[in-house]
């Protein structure tokens, strides 16, 4: 009788989680601990120690997940450009059939709302950005390549119906991405300067109508 009490208590206990679900945790939270530090300090500025103790992980645990910091900031770019495809491939399922036009400037707006939703985008390739590295070499050819070829086309494509003013197509690429993200990179900045939260939801969408009616005075988004 005891003995069948004692395993249907058993029975009836949540069961503890499993070591590799711990450790998917574990690695889970090293990551987002190593984005926000290497977009605030930088790659050499964000110590592993200070990453450890931001994910609350044991500084030895480090190296079971990343055998390097290299190697862990290559997981951090992976996650922040992940989500910036996937923010991109969700909103494209919920357009209709519309003119290029309204296309791009709906894609425009998301990029907007995108930067105001991950500052750390911005912050992330300003800091790894202004000098040459291996690290910078595997950053575009990964990343920000796929990501300019795809925006390259849509410009040129707007260009030719005269969306868009003439121009070479990086710099009209260099010109809206810095434009959406900067109050959003800078908010501390923004915040003294104006004494306003740039992230406010009536803010971000006042800075998509501002930048809509600077490279596309069309349509309404």
């Amino acid at each position: 009788m005891g003995q069948a009490r004692t395993l249907r208590k058993k029975a009836a206990a949540p069961p503890a989680r499993r070591p590799q679900q711990r450790s998917a945790d574990t690695r889970e939270r090293l990551v987002e601990a190593g984005l926000a530090l290497f977009a605030a300090r930088g790659f050499e500025g964000a110590t592993t120690r200070a990453i450890a103790e931001r994910a609350g992980v044991a500084l030895a645990a480090l190296p079971y997940h990343f055998e390097t910091k290299d190697a862990l900031w290559r997981a951090a770019a992976d996650r922040l450009f992940g989500r910036l495809r996937q923010s991109f491939q969700d909103w494209s399922r919920t357009l209709g059939p519309i003119d290029r036009r309204d296309r791009f400037r709906r894609l425009f707006a998301e990029l907007v709302r995108f930067a105001a939703r991950h500052p750390e985008l911005h912050r992330f390739m300003l800091q790894e950005g202004t000098g040459p590295s291996p690290r910078l070499a595997w950053l575009v050819e990964t990343h920000v390549r796929p990501l300019f070829d795809g925006m390259r086309g849509q410009i040129v494509e707007a260009q030719r119906e005269r969306l868009l003013p003439p121009g070479r197509p990086e710099h009209l690429f260099y010109a809206m991405i810095g434009a959406a993200s900067m109050p959003y990179a800078v908010a501390p900045e923004y915040k003294l300067l104006t004494r306003d939260d740039p992230s406010r939801p009536a803010r971000i969408e006042e800075h998509v109508e501002t930048l809509l009616g600077l490279f596309l005075p069309v349509l309404p988004v």
